[in-house]
């Protein structure tokens, strides 16, 4: 399939790769005949199920006709050097994927309502037709220039009137992050409640910009669907009321029947939620809509132990019904490990201190107890001790005397006890605080040194960027066209707002292994810029494969790693979106710095140490810049470039 731009399929020119999937290939193209721009998806394998497949999704959405579903403007077949081509033809949607819009940030409540409600009304017009959608993703949600959104890629939904299924290897189909518990029992076929939970699933990633569950391999992520409770929305989303967190917990209930019936209600529920006061709910605010609260305990909640592997072997002995209830303590435990590390991330120094803390407040509650637990144990056992079958004598009436003159002294010392052990785990908490606190800005001092160390020497390239005819910027090989262009302020990265919504523009004339880099981004528009290092392009199709160093401008950072950044499928999170003070905000200029060194890389900006990463992915390549939109056009200006020699 590479190497398609540029073919023509009948009327259909194919002019740009914008999209890929495991079954087709995405173009955005051109009908010559209408003179406008189309979508063109061209199937790429050789593979008749799936071919069969491909056909079977033109033929049902060629059949469908909804405000928020995909239109089909044409379908075909075309030969290009004796090899047949099979097409879907569609609007183009120059807004992109949901998924590209979520890369950078979340939605607003107001704006995942109104998606909500969109999406939601589509997927019920497609249920009351008989048709199971099984892949309800962000990647799937396509947006045009207004904003709106379409429901699209019905290559493996199911009609419920199915006898056979589309694949021998059972009925889970669709993305593991997305896919409902109930389908990895044995002979559950994906129905419209299954389609209900990935909605729930996508509802979770709109306002909090990641998904609930997440793990290294798709068993442990199958694992975490069947038995493990989602976390609160609001542990990642400070700001969301507490009634969203109701409405998306009751989307993701693990027993079907507790989910919301359809879509539209499922929208209803979380529209009002987005708009309900605290305490407008009954039971103290507890209750929204008839939403079960999460803080409220039922005697008949099961407790879902953690898988063993064995388990994993049997499907049914992985799938436990839940209940509508759900403990809180479960909650808190839950979003402890609401998400696993990504390949070569580590944790940071916060949650660092906060384990370190955890464990010694563990010691101090024991510090606390034990004392008061012995005192009170040795004194209710001299008092049991003073009677015998309910009746006294001469020795038991003293030896009860004894025991309740005592009693005071008893309870004085159990309090004393307590406080000197409460004042004992205060003054140890607070030094181990303080010891982490110093441990921590030893080590930014320590990190700062190293980055003084490393820009202490001559630059092995300098570059104001402001002069396309300088020796130094004709020597780097910069990509010039009409997204990177040299200017008096500096090298300006631009881009438009469409389907893929970023660009980057490399320099090529060097390759490094090692090196320091240091750069001055202004973000002027859009909404984010940074620096690819290690970072090669594809010759053919133009794709960046390396690390990114990504800033926003609202004061953010974040850290990936991608075979191609064009597509989020293929793109590792090293570090998510991190807030930082250092970074400065709007149009603001901010200095870059990144140390790499064998697997090892230090991220600065401003001076100040931000995180440090290791991954062995890519070993050496160029350096290119970044620009994202977000609605509007993108305008990155960077200045001052410089990449000094690697340190011992």
């Amino acid at each position: 399939m590479a190497g398609l731009e540029g073919v023509t399929l009948d009327r259909y020119q194919l002019r740009q790769l914008v999209g890929k999937g495991g079954m087709a290939n995405v173009y955005r193209g051109y009908d010559t005949r209408l003179e406008r721009e189309v979508a063109i998806k061209v199937f790429k394998r050789d593979d008749e199920e799936l071919l069969h497949r491909f056909i079977r999704e033109a033929q049902l959405m060629e059949n469908m006709h909804h405000p928020h579903l995909m239109t089909i403007y044409d379908t075909g077949e075309s030969k290009v050097d004796g090899v047949l081509f099979y097409y879907i033809v569609m609007p183009f949607m120059p807004g992109g994927t949901l998924r590209m819009r979520l890369r950078r940030s979340p939605l607003s409540l107001a704006e995942a309502c109104r998606y909500l409600r969109e999406i939601a009304d589509a997927l019920d017009y497609i249920h009351r037709r008989g048709i199971i959608h099984r892949d309800i993703k962000a990647s799937n949600i396509l947006l045009d220039a207004n904003g709106n959104s379409y429901l699209a890629d019905f290559g493996i939904a199911r009609t419920t009137s199915d006898v056979t299924q589309l694949t021998t290897t059972g009925n889970v189909l669709g993305t593991v992050d997305y896919v409902a518990p109930e389908l990895f029992e044995p002979h559950q076929r994906a129905d419209a409640l299954s389609d209900l939970y990935s909605l729930g699933v996508l509802l979770f990633e709109m306002v909090t910009g990641r998904l609930p569950f997440a793990a290294e391999n798709q068993i442990a992520l199958v694992a975490m669907h069947i038995n493990k409770l989602p976390p609160l929305p609001s542990s990642f989303m400070a700001t969301l009321p507490p009634s969203v967190d109701q409405v998306v917990l009751k989307a993701l209930e693990k027993q079907p029947s507790i989910r919301y019936a359809s879509g539209k209600a499922l929208a209803e529920a979380f529209c009002r939620a987005t708009t309900a006061r605290a305490g407008d709910s009954t039971n103290g605010g507890l209750l929204v809509q008839g939403v079960p609260s999460p803080l409220q305990a039922s005697p008949d909640t099961p407790t879902i132990a953690a898988l063993p592997p064995a388990v994993l072997s049997s499907p049914r002995a992985m799938v436990t019904p839940r209940g509508p209830t759900r403990v809180a303590s479960e909650h808190a435990a839950s979003m402890s490990l609401a998400r696993s590390p990504r390949r070569g991330r580590q944790p940071s120094s916060e949650q660092a201190r906060f384990r370190v803390v955890t464990v010694i407040a563990l010691f101090v509650l024991l510090a606390v107890v034990v004392p008061i637990t012995y005192v009170l144990l040795t004194h209710n056992h001299s008092y049991a001790g003073g009677t015998q079958g309910g009746q006294s004598n001469s020795t038991s009436s003293v030896s009860s005397s004894f025991t309740a003159t005592a009693t005071p002294n008893l309870t004085a010392t159990a309090e004393a006890a307590a406080a000197t052990a409460t004042q004992q785990a205060k003054n140890a908490t607070a030094t181990a605080i303080a010891g982490m606190t110093a441990t921590a800005q030893a080590q930014a001092q320590a990190t700062a040194g190293v980055l003084q160390t490393a820009i202490a020497g001559p630059p092995s390239y300098s570059d104001p960027l402001n002069n396309a005819n300088s020796s130094a910027t004709q020597a780097a090989n910069w990509d010039q066209d009409s997204h990177c262009a040299f200017q008096s302020d500096g090298y300006h990265v631009t881009e438009g707002v469409n389907l893929v919504n970023f660009h980057g523009c490399l320099e090529s004339g060097h390759s490094y292994q090692d090196a320091t880099i240091t750069v001055d981004v202004a973000i002027s528009s859009g909404h984010s810029g940074g620096v690819f290092f290690r970072v090669n392009r594809s010759s053919i199709l133009g794709v960046f494969a390396g690390y990114l160093f990504e800033v926003d401008n609202q004061g953010n950072y974040k850290i990936t790693v991608s075979k191609d950044f064009s597509n989020p499928l293929d793109t590792i999170v090293l570090q998510d979106w991190t807030a930082s003070s250092a970074l400065k905000t709007g149009s603001a200029k901010n200095l870059l710095q990144v140390i790499v060194k064998g697997t090892t890389f230090l991220f600065s900006v401003n001076g100040t140490f931000l995180a440090k990463i290791q991954d062995s992915t890519y070993t050496s390549g160029g350096v290119a810049l970044l620009a994202t939109t977000s609605g509007t056009n993108a305008d990155v200006i960077y200045s001052n470039l410089n990449v000094y020699p690697s340190t011992p």
